[in-house]
């Protein structure tokens, strides 16, 4: 690491001693030479060479790569029609899912700046983020986006674009959330 880098001004940092280095496994290299392409062109480029192998895998729901390369862009055109471009931002609040994964790399490929929240978050502080990041579209959990959508007035937020999670879970496990075990509970 270049020294230049790591000077600051004021005390000297215990970070800057790099303790984890002690942790690493003989052989893992302290310094990684980044690659020179995008995130979605690593994508794109893996779609090309493993487009068969799996990508995703969602409680058994698999997609490959060539698939997911597919729904990236379908999802950034999307995006595209909302108005997004290079240097917008896009704010995700959806929990570990393929559509998150799908909404990521979408947001990257247009050049958009992609602004993650928490889906659990409460409405003020959803409200307090999104005024803060000055997204105006949100790719948001269905559950929560009638609480994006009423954020509209108080934020830059001018598209709520609601993401069912069950979509993407293997058929039997989506069945299976359909049924009304919990009335036929209460119906005992």
């Amino acid at each position: 690491m270049d020294d230049a880098q790591t000077t600051t001004s004021g005390p000297p940092s215990p970070l800057t001693d790099r303790p984890w280095l002690a942790s690493y496994a003989e052989g893992v290299p302290a310094e990684v030479e980044l690659p020179a392409d995008s995130l979605p062109q690593m994508l794109a480029d893996s779609a090309a060479r493993y487009g068969s192998r799996v990508a995703l895998d969602f409680f058994g729901a698999t997609t490959s790569y060539a698939e997911l390369g597919v729904l990236v862009e379908r999802a950034a055109q999307a995006l595209r029609g909302l108005g997004v471009g290079a240097g917008d931002r896009v704010a995700i609040a959806l929990p570990n899912c393929p559509q998150h994964v799908v909404a990521f790399y979408a947001a990257l490929r247009l050049g958009a700046v992609v602004v993650e929240h928490n889906p659990l978050y409460t409405r003020g502080e959803l409200e307090h983020q999104l005024a803060d990041c000055g997204a105006q579209v949100v790719v948001c959990w269905d559950k929560i986006a009638p609480v994006v959508d009423g954020l509209r007035a108080t934020t830059s937020v001018t598209s709520v674009v609601p993401v069912d999670l069950t979509t993407e879970l293997p058929r039997a496990m989506r069945i299976k959330l359909r049924l009304p075990i919990a009335k036929a509970r209460t119906a005992r």
